[in-house]
This record gives structure tokens, C-alpha cells and sequence, in this order.
């Protein structure tokens, strides 16, 4: 999916660089630096976060919606929180990671605001696996 997911993966960087640039009043160096380090982070976690969360979600609100709706995995209501919830988790990776190397200060307007870019590019990102679902 990486790979067929490039286009998506390049427009978010692109969003992420001009309103974290916008965000911290960065210059275009350390503005660079800033979306590396922080997306470098972001991917390292989420290797790990990522198979996790589906499987902490198959044995919680999964086996719930099973339940009542009798929808496996894939259905409406996954697809609606995967943004959601992928967007506040890698809010909590980049800023931290922004916070850890550059000592930013990390108040509720910058997470706020960070939250709704990144379920805004997760949600494009999502958008983009349903409509072009990776070949296997």
C-alpha cells in the first residue's frame, strides 16, 4: 500500500510543511528538519502502533459493531474513526517529537489545530485505500 499510496503520502508532507511552517514561524530549513523528524517518528511508532490498534480494536469496538450489525472489519463506522483516531495519534507523535528535539512549547491551540490537519491528510489517506484498494 506504501507504495500506490505515494501521491496521497507527497500532498499530505506538502500540507503538513506549509501549516506546521505556519504553525512554529519556521524558516524553510528548520521547517524541513521539523516534518523529517517528526513523519520519521510517526512511521518508526507506527509499524508498531498501527497492527495494534487494529488488533485492540477487532477484540473492543470491533467484536461491539460484529455484534450489533453483524459488518466485519471494514465497514462505515472504522473507516469514519480511522482518521479520527489516527489523526489525534500522530498529533501526540509530531508534536512530541517536535517538543523532545526542538523544546516547543505544546499548548491546546497547537494540538487542537495539529489534530485537525492530521485527521484532515489521514482522512485523504483513507479515502484514497477505499478507492484504490492495494492489489494483492
Amino acid at each position: 500500500t506504501k507504495v500506490s499510496s505515494l501521491p496521497i503520502i507527497a500532498i499530505s508532507f506538502l500540507i503538513e510543511y506549509y501549516f506546521f511552517k505556519w504553525l512554529f514561524h519556521l524558516d524553510d530549513i528548520k521547517e524541513f528538519y521539523y516534518i523529517i523528524a517528526a513523519n520519521i517518528a510517526s512511521g518508526l511508532i507506527g509499524l508498531i502502533a498501527r497492527p495494534l490498534s487494529g488488533v485492540l480494536y477487532e477484540l473492543s469496538i470491533g467484536m461491539l459493531i460484529k455484534w450489533m450489525f453483524d459488518w466485519g472489519t471494514f465497514n462505515p463506522i472504522a473507516w469514519f474513526f480511522v482518521p479520527v483516531f489516527g489523526g489525534a495519534i500522530n498529533s501526540v507523535i509530531e508534536l512530541g517529537t517536535i517538543n523532545l528535539i526542538w523544546k516547543e512549547k505544546i499548548n491546546k491551540k497547537r494540538f487542537l489545530l495539529t489534530f485537525l490537519v492530521n485527521a484532515v491528510t489521514v482522512g485523504f489517506a483513507t479515502v484514497w485505500v477505499i478507492l484504490n484498494p492495494p492489489q494483492m
